[in-house]
């Protein structure tokens, strides 16, 4: 996920910066002036010793990718977490610095210090740079998934499995969420998840959240628990939650909180045939969000700090 993108011009002086979680202004503004000029140290150092220019730059809770431009002396910069793949953010900062250097050549040529006139950068950013979080709803055929999808308007066919399946994800507003305004919504089955984990490893490397889907009856419970325990020692970050479908049943239903308790998953219960089902996973989904990617990655900030 990236939390932060730093452009840094000729001298070391701070241009732009963006921040999409986490810290006040007035925190983030003298984080970023340290930040603009230990990294202006550093590549300055490099350059010294005949290093070359940085590539990325690795802490204990983020990764720092870096471009450099030598026409202009300017570095470009995301940060993203520390699980994330280089290769997914990479392609951002080529993209962010051809955009910022042909929309502000000649700023940079005439740049004085007044970094204001490089600020209506931001939709640019906000709309192409920012990699909306992903959720995977895994589970066994006819626990709800698709049902779940179908809530949903729009969909993007991603590509076709070895059955000539489509493979659906779907792009979905939020609210509410600071800067997060998007996220990736796809289904897949559990089994083929697991049986098939190498023709999945990139995803199961980049995703956020892992959303189990269950039709809370004693039969799917167990097997769904076997191919988690199966599934879980393969992911790499994500967290794990449950949704506990069919909870109109209630002559079959386990209880969310009796679910919870087997698994040690935070559990929601659900019904996909009510009425007011929409907004009841939207508010789940919304939730899922604030707890592993907003609050997270405000934790870890303040950590660093």
């Amino acid at each position: 996920m990236i939390s932060r993108i730093l452009i840094i011009a000729a001298g070391g002086i701070l241009c732009y910066s963006k921040n999409f979680f986490g810290k006040s202004t007035s925190d983030l503004e003298a984080d970023d002036d340290l930040i603009s000029g230990f990294l202006t140290a550093i590549s300055s150092f490099a350059q010294e010793i005949k290093g070359g220019d940085i590539k990325a730059l690795n802490f204990r809770n983020f990764n720092f990718i870096y471009s450099y431009d030598n026409e202009f002396g300017c570095m470009f910069i995301i940060v993203t977490d520390i699980d994330d793949l280089e290769e997914e953010a990479r392609p951002k900062v080529d993209l962010m610095k051809s955009e910022f250097i042909k929309r502000y050549s000649q700023n940079l040529k005439d740049f004085t210090g007044n970094v204001s006139e490089f600020q209506n950068f931001d939709d640019f950013i906000e709309e192409n740079i920012f990699i909306p979080p992903k959720i995977i709803l895994i589970g066994e055929v006819g626990v709800g998934k698709s049902t779940i999808m179908d809530l949903f308007p729009g969909q993007t066919v991603l590509e076709l499995d070895e059955d000539l399946n489509e493979i659906i994800e779907k792009l979905i507003g939020v609210s509410g969420l600071e800067n997060l305004k998007q996220f990736k919504l796809r289904e897949i089955d559990l089994e083929e998840l697991v049986n098939k984990s190498k023709l999945y490893r990139k995803l199961l490397d980049s995703v956020e959240i892992i959303c189990i889907v269950s039709n809370s009856a004693a039969s799917n419970l167990g097997r769904t628990r076997n191919l988690f325990n199966r599934l879980k020692p393969l992911v790499k970050k994500a967290d794990f939650y449950i949704i506990a479908n069919f909870q109109d049943l209630k002559e079959s239903a386990f209880e969310p909180e009796k679910i919870e308790k087997a698994f040690e998953i935070k559990t929601y219960g659900f019904s996909a045939i009510k009425e007011d089902s929409k907004e009841k996973i939207y508010s789940i989904f919304t939730e899922m969000l604030k707890i592993s990617i907003v609050e997270k990655l405000k934790a870890r900030q303040y950590k660093e700090s």
